[in-house]
């Protein structure tokens, strides 16, 4: 004790910081902290799920490409058989039916071919169309998620900002 009062310490103003610095600790916890925890949590909660949603999306857009390929297959497969069937018929008939039947199944192919175009065209630009409208959601979800995060950002430091002030005062 002597030790303490020359060196120029009141050890009734030590307790009585140490009580004041733990009530201070106390409140922080019970209203401060327990908000930050739970602000980040949320936003976590936010993250992982936009990421499912994405992976769900990618994998739908996926499945959607491998169909439009089986179709664009099959598409080709029938217009070969028929192609294949005009020109079977057309080696049965005789000779001055045979030009007849060459030239017809000459124009069934034309046409089959341009139906097959018409079709691998039409194809194509639906898989453009949905290769664009999951970019289109791919980039809002990012956007989002950029946005979320600055607002997270921008509520943690005003946090920071206030838990400066109250330790000042």
């Amino acid at each position: 004790m002597d030790i303490l009062n020359t060196l120029g310490i009141n050890f009734k103003s030590v307790i009585v910081q140490g009580i004041g610095f733990i009530i201070l600790l106390f409140v922080l916890k019970k209203f401060l902290f327990g908000k930050i925890s739970a602000l980040i949590k949320e936003r976590s909660d936010g993250i992982k799920s936009t990421y499912a949603k994405i992976e769900v999306d990618k994998s739908a857009a996926e499945k959607m490409k491998i169909d439009y390929q089986v179709k664009l297959a099959e598409v080709e497969t029938a217009a070969a058989i028929k192609i294949q069937e005009a020109i079977n018929e057309g080696g049965k008939l005789g000779e001055g039916i045979v030009k007849r039947a060459q030239d017809e199944a000459e124009l069934i192919r034309l046409k089959a071919q341009e139906g097959i175009e018409q079709e691998r065209k039409k194809a194509i630009t639906e898989i453009r169309d949905q290769v664009v409208a999951l970019s289109m959601l791919a980039s809002s979800r990012i956007i989002q998620q950029s946005i979320n995060q600055q607002t997270a950002e921008t509520l943690v430091d005003d946090v920071i900002k206030d838990m400066g002030g109250l330790s000042v005062r």
